[in-house]
């Protein structure tokens, strides 16, 4: 039978969540909980206050099988869930799809999230709520410090990002262990947290604790430094937004066109807060991402690419930068047949037929040609390869491929997802911008094709 009266830790619990603006009473929420003392504590205390919130919580166990006794964990989660009546799933993760090179650590974590995530729409949850405390920010921030990731880095662990909320992260370390005891929650211990090979647990054992000791509020002012931080970072994003209609020359999907001058202008912290902004990505860059962006955009030649993390990159293109996402080109040819529409993902492509003549766009990703000097029954669209050469409309001879958009001015992110159409072995169209003369109508024409590629 729940306590009605809270005590100090889940009155503080209790009251962090009521006065936030993120939980509203009627939710369901799912605890993320491995079977250690922190997530087991949150379990608990969720348990005890969750009727005066009015909300309706499910315990998830992710098992990473990491170790040789981890389904014990699993079995010590259901067993409490059972015993406090908490509805209860569970998951399982394959350590043999860790990527060569890939952490445990990164691995589990990434594949644990994704999971909850899954589990959180199937169940129609509206957050996922983890254990993180205050020491755990304490970590954080130091190990960010350790890289380098400035301000950014400086507010740690995010007290809520899209589904999940962390509700602890007010409380320390001695908070839960006092909450536990008194309440007597059982729990297991992960052997790895001894690990102090791995940088976390060098942090926590030799660094943290020994500093807690002599500084008993540690934990409050960690979370002060997070707080500033946030506002910091929340401050440059204001103005980094304010300068951006200014910057952008042109946007297309995960393309911008950035003005080089203004670019070049602002200070290089709100140009990285920029940047970030425009990927859309949370996670604080490193030191070595933020001197290397300063020197490139001062310094780079025309053609020359920084890479930027999650496979963003930044062009030096002739008076502006180009913000891209590279994607994964399909190196594939692909047989086209008409009327019949083409949609890779990348683009879309129709080559219709038995059409009347009329006036297309000047946009150029609709051509009409004379149908009767098609040779073949399919047409064949492919990357442009270096070599390729045909014959642009109203030129005499044919013209490399490179040289023509290279004459047209074409930056390097689009060369590299320029596509042409064949037919047979000869290239009649260079899509997006011109059709080979061999295919232009003349006043003899009398039967018409249109050509799509929309990208």
């Amino acid at each position: 039978m729940k306590n009605s009266v809270f005590n100090q830790f889940e009155k503080s619990l209790y009251e962090a969540l009521s006065n936030g603006d993120q939980i509203r009473q009627g939710q369901q929420i799912i605890i993320a909980v491995s079977g250690g003392k922190d997530s087991m504590t949150l379990l608990y205390s969720m348990f005890k206050i969750a009727d005066g919130l009015n909300l309706k919580i499910n315990a998830v166990h992710i098992n990473h099988h990491l170790r040789d006794n981890s389904n014990n964990d699993q079995i010590l989660v259901e067993k409490f869930c059972k015993q406090l009546k908490i509805n209860f799933t569970f998951d399982h993760l394959d350590p043999a799809t860790k990527l060569k090179g890939e952490s445990p650590e990164s691995w589990a974590r990434n594949h644990r999230y994704a999971s909850l995530e899954r589990i959180r729409k199937e169940i129609g949850a509206d957050w996922i709520f983890t254990a993180h405390h205050g020491n755990d920010q304490i970590e954080t921030i130091l190990f960010h410090l350790s890289q380098g990731t400035g301000i950014s880095g400086l507010r740690g662990i995010h007290d809520y990002q899209g589904h999940i909320l962390r509700p602890m992260l007010c409380f320390s370390r001695s908070d839960i262990d006092q909450y536990a005891a008194e309440m007597n929650i059982p729990w297991v211990d992960d052997s790895s947290n001894l690990n102090e090979s791995i940088p976390r647990n060098n942090l926590r054992h030799n660094v943290i604790k020994p500093w807690e000791r002599s500084n008993p509020d540690l934990v409050s002012a960690f979370h002060e430094i997070s707080e500033h931080a946030k506002d910091a970072n929340e401050a440059l994003q204001f103005a980094a937004n304010l300068l951006i209609p200014d910057i952008i020359k042109q946007k297309n999907d995960n393309l911008f066109s950035l003005d080089e001058e203004q670019l070049r202008a602002i200070p290089p912290l709100l140009r990285t807060i920029l940047l970030r902004e425009l990927i859309g990505t949370t996670e604080p860059w490193r030191r070595f991402i933020h001197n290397g962006l300063r020197t490139f955009v001062a310094d780079a030649k025309i053609g020359q690419i920084y890479r930027l993390p999650n496979n963003w990159q930044l062009l030096k293109d002739r008076r502006q930068f180009i913000l891209n996402k590279t994607k994964v080109k399909q190196k594939k040819p692909i047989v086209v047949y008409p009327n019949i529409k083409v949609n890779n993902g990348d683009f879309m492509f129709i080559w219709k037929t038995d059409i009347r003549l009329e006036s297309v766009s000047d946009n150029r990703d609709t051509e009409l040609i004379d149908a009767n000097k098609i040779n073949c029954q399919t047409l064949t669209l492919r990357p442009w390869l270096p070599g390729d050469r045909f014959h642009p409309f109203g030129m005499i001879g044919t013209k490399k491929i490179s040289d023509y958009l290279i004459d047209e001015k074409v930056d390097l992110f689009s060369k590299e997802n320029q596509w042409v159409l064949l037919d047979g072995g000869e290239i009649i169209w260079l899509c997006g911008h011109r059709i080979s003369d061999e295919v232009k109508i003349t006043d003899k024409s009398t039967y018409y094709a249109k050509l799509i590629f929309k990208h």
